[in-house]
């Protein structure tokens, strides 16, 4: 894809493209990483729309650096109450988005990775 891109990095964006079945939009950040872009996840009947995109940073650092923080559309919530103070409106990338703050604290590079944190958060969230 880029040879600008870590082998890790690229192979990340690999396995998000397989997991989410459609090519995630990526900007490289110029020091190896990449800022990706998920078009289209389901985000469940909570949240109006269902289905929103998903964007991340994936440094240089990657697989040995949590992917954090995860960042979704400005959805609203269905009942039309608070987010919870694990969700935060912001601008990223020039988009505006609601961050989500899902830290993991004991990251293993060896099993863990950018897409099972991907569905870690978009499972937390849906379920909020």
């Amino acid at each position: 894809m880029n040879g600008d891109l870590t082998l890790a990095v690229q192979s990340a964006i690999d396995s998000l493209r397989g997991h989410f079945g459609q090519e995630p939009e990526v900007t490289p950040d110029g020091a190896g990483g990449a800022h990706v872009v998920i078009k289209e996840v389901a985000v469940g009947t909570t949240y109006d729309p269902a289905a929103t995109w998903m964007g991340f940073h994936l440094n240089a650092a990657y697989p040995h650096s949590d992917v954090y923080p995860h960042y979704v559309g400005r959805v609203e919530r269905s009942d039309q109450q608070a987010h919870g103070s694990a969700v935060q409106a912001v601008e990223w990338q020039g988009r505006p988005a609601l961050q989500l703050s899902r830290r993991s604290n004991r990251w293993n590079p060896t099993t863990d990775n950018a897409t099972l944190k991907a569905e870690k958060v978009r499972t937390w969230f849906s379920a909020l």
